[in-house]
């Protein structure tokens, strides 16, 4: 089975720095648990890293959202607690794919040159699970027209109630809650 593991944003600065909100704390060990399955299983893996620069206020997505967060060779751009071990030992199954918005339009093309084709499973975790999860989620069921898409509920976190609304229009997209 072709399977793929993405992994949305889970960053410092998502977690405990400068966009960092409890809800995204209290998933880590279940992010952590996923990868570890999705390594041993040889799945692919993929971590998107949200990846500003210092012109990022000037940026129409700095301008929505005028907090600089997840800026190229900070502390806060780094994948979070035990995931940075990943993300310092590459390995074929594990890819980092750096994106500069929300979405990345890089993402398909990654996962159907792993496969030469189309994945059988694709399943996302990670922050911030009304934005760039959701992003993400639909970027790959509009490219990948018969693989199965699903979301984590337990390993995306969004502040207040967004988690709960996010989650149903997931839902409504045909994703698979899992």
């Amino acid at each position: 089975m072709k399977k793929v593991l993405v992994v949305v944003d889970y960053q410092n600065d998502f977690v405990n720095g400068s966009l960092g909100f409890l809800q995204s704390e209290n998933i880590a060990t279940e992010i952590y648990s996923l990868v570890v399955k999705a390594a041993r299983n040889k799945d692919l893996i993929i971590f998107t890293k949200d990846t500003h620069y210092e012109n990022y206020l000037s940026t129409r997505e700095g301008k929505f959202l005028p907090v600089e967060h997840c800026i190229k060779g900070t502390d806060g751009h780094r994948l979070y607690g035990e995931l940075a071990a990943f993300e310092d030992t590459i390995t074929p199954d594990v890819i980092i794919l750096e994106k500069e918005t929300f979405g990345s339009d890089k993402l398909c093309e990654v996962i159907e040159d792993a496969f030469s084709g189309e994945p059988d499973i694709i399943e996302f975790c990670g922050v911030v699970t009304n934005i760039c999860v959701l992003s993400n989620v639909v970027l790959c069921q509009t490219h990948f027209k018969n693989a199965e898409i699903a979301v984590h509920r337990d390993a995306t976190a969004s502040t207040g109630n967004m988690q709960t609304h996010a989650v149903e229009i997931l839902k409504g997209l045909g994703v698979k809650i899992i």
